[in-house]
């Protein structure tokens, strides 16, 4: 099966959860609809098409934790209508300090397949997964293809839709982040029917379990994939 696979290097990045609101605690890696959003951007394309790529599904993904060298925070001040403390308000926001990631793409459209690559290759915007300050680094773009994988083992996050697993733990000197799951939204809603921009409603959500230094071994039978060059072993969804 042939996708695009590429990475990426961030310096300071952080992928808030829904529902932490006075503290933003991050994902520890992008979740599918900030990944869209970033190649949506580098590709100069409208809310529309952003929003059109999410719920048709015409993008399916699989991102692959390599390596985060810290995690802190820091404060973040903004303002509010409220003139308590003249009308300003702090948040504490997590932070990951230098992430790297994998990611692979499968698209079936070939013309947005061939978009995409070409501006994984030449953005045409300054890449960011976020915020505009929190900037990207995108390296090693290729296209390669992926064989079934024999084994129940996966190395790459996945949404948890009730199937049981287990983990284990790679290497026991390296860091390790135990398996941990947040809710996220895989699809959102920003158009009616008659192409009228609407407030963004979540039309489909689940579990985004993601981790360090582990890899999860499904207790039913879940379509799985083989990078054969990276030895890695993924899913995409």
């Amino acid at each position: 099966m042939r996708v695009i696979r590429f990475g990426i290097e961030g310096l300071i990045n952080s992928f808030r959860i829904p529902f932490f609101r006075t503290y933003h605690k991050t994902f520890l890696a992008p979740p599918k609809t900030t990944v869209i959003g970033m190649l949506c951007n580098i590709s100069l394309k409208s809310q529309k098409e952003f929003f059109e790529i999410l719920e048709q599904d015409k993008i399916k993904l699989s991102v692959i934790i390599d390596n985060i060298e810290g995690r802190g925070k820091d404060l973040w001040s903004y303002k509010t209508i409220d003139k308590k403390n003249r009308g300003k308000s702090v948040i504490r926001r997590d932070k990951l300090f230098i992430p790297k990631y994998t990611i692979y793409l499968k698209i079936e459209e070939e013309t947005l397949y061939k978009e995409i690559l070409t501006n994984l290759r030449k953005p045409k915007n300054i890449p960011s997964l976020g915020l505009d300050d929190e900037l990207i680094i995108i390296e090693d773009v290729e296209e390669i293809d992926l064989i079934n994988n024999e084994s129940n083992r996966i190395d790459s996050l996945f949404l948890d839709k009730g199937i049981a697993y287990k983990a284990f733990v790679k290497n026991l000197s390296s860091t390790i982040e135990l398996p941990m799951s947040n809710v996220t939204a895989t699809k959102f809603k920003g158009f009616d029917n008659k192409g009228k921009r609407i407030s963004r409603e979540v039309i489909e959500e689940f579990r985004q379990v993601e981790f360090i230094n582990c890899e999860i071994e499904f207790q039913n039978e879940v379509k799985s994939f083989l990078d054969n060059e990276f030895n890695n072993r993924l899913v995409l969804y």
